[in-house]
């Protein structure tokens, strides 16, 4: 037998053939018109034949039937999916599998048209997790398309994510600050610009939280190559009474671990640090790694109902029900500049 993708595709010709009925007939009974008098007996027989002949309606004629496709279209900016990004997206794809439709991502590039992905896909919904102009909109709307604003900047829509990128830094803070005293700290972004979706409103989060605690912060982005400046650079802040460091995420964290270790400075004892995204690899550093965890499969099932129009089902939720702190060694009270 030939590889499957050497076999001809099963048409509904071979439907009709297997079936000794007519295309048209078959086209009624897989398309479940029940305006068409058709027996019994002849239903039967043609789902048989499709079913022996493992044949499926194309999505076009599926969509053509419904009024629309099967498909959900995420719009993601152009970041790295890793990390909460992809277990968003997983449950998500889960969550409306269940529900019968099928997730497709695209990550938009500078240059994207919205218009040129709808020439070649009609979905049912679009969940923007980037931001859309206003004529991006109203062309989905003039199609007929949902759209569903979720973390992306969407003209008459309301983000519906429980949690802005802002919380986020605004958490890490208060972990430092109010929960631990730190009142001269640091903010330390990604050195990657693509990342500035996410780390500018933590940024503005980390420094909003910093102001209405009285706490001083102070800003540094990694360098793409880093030849000792992130170790100088928090051995000049820690000698001018910086005692914490809130990092974008893990991975900066862990690059802060080891620009510390390398100049002498001891995490906890000389600085506090707390990432982002609960990796894996923050129990297995020494010290482990403080962070920020994201339950995010309440958020998936919560999107799902909005994308189903499901709206008794849509359960408020709120940052406490997303965020999980995880307090481990690199946190600790303030100790005084040596």
């Amino acid at each position: 037998m030939p590889p499957q993708s050497e076999r001809r595709r099963i048409t509904s010709k071979d439907v009709a053939l297997a079936a000794g009925v007519s295309r048209t007939t078959v086209s009624f009974v897989l398309n479940e018109r029940a305006d068409v008098a058709i027996p019994d007996s002849t239903r039967q027989r043609v789902w048989a034949a499709a079913s022996k002949l493992g044949y499926a309606p194309s999505p076009e004629a599926r969509a053509l039937r419904l009024g629309r496709s099967d498909v959900v279209l995420c719009l993601l900016p152009d970041w790295p999916i890793t990390g909460p990004v992809g277990v968003l997206l997983e449950a998500l794809s889960a969550e409306l599998a269940l529900a019968g439709l099928t997730m497709l991502s695209h990550q938009r590039q500078a240059a994207d048209e919205l218009g040129q992905v709808l020439a070649a896909l009609t979905p049912t919904a679009i969940v923007a997790m980037c931001d859309l102009a206003e004529v991006e909109v109203e062309l989905a709307e003039q199609r007929g398309i949902q759209v569903v604003s979720f973390m992306g900047r969407v003209p008459k829509q309301v983000d519906v994510a429980c949690f802005t990128q802002a919380d986020v830094g605004r958490l890490q803070v208060r972990a430092v600050v109010a929960d631990r005293g730190h009142s001269f700290i640091g903010y330390v972004s990604p050195y990657d610009r693509k990342l500035d979706w996410f780390s500018a409103p933590r940024l503005a989060g980390a420094r909003q939280e910093a102001r209405q605690l009285g706490a001083r912060l102070i800003h540094y982005r990694l360098p793409a190559r880093d030849n000792g400046s992130t170790g100088k650079w928090l051995e000049t802040a820690r000698a001018k009474g910086m005692t914490a460091v809130c990092a974008y995420n893990d991975d900066v964290a862990f690059s802060l671990l080891m620009a510390a270790f390398e100049r002498g400075l001891s995490v906890p004892d000389d600085l506090s640090l707390i990432g982002v995204d609960d990796s894996a690899f923050t129990t297995l550093t020494r010290p482990t790694l403080s962070s920020i965890g994201f339950r995010l499969g309440p958020e998936a099932k919560r999107l799902t109902a909005v994308i189903l129009g499901d709206g008794q089902d849509v359960q408020e939720s709120s940052p406490s029900d997303i965020f999980d702190l995880k307090v481990r060694d690199s946190l600790a009270m303030r100790r005084p500049a040596g």
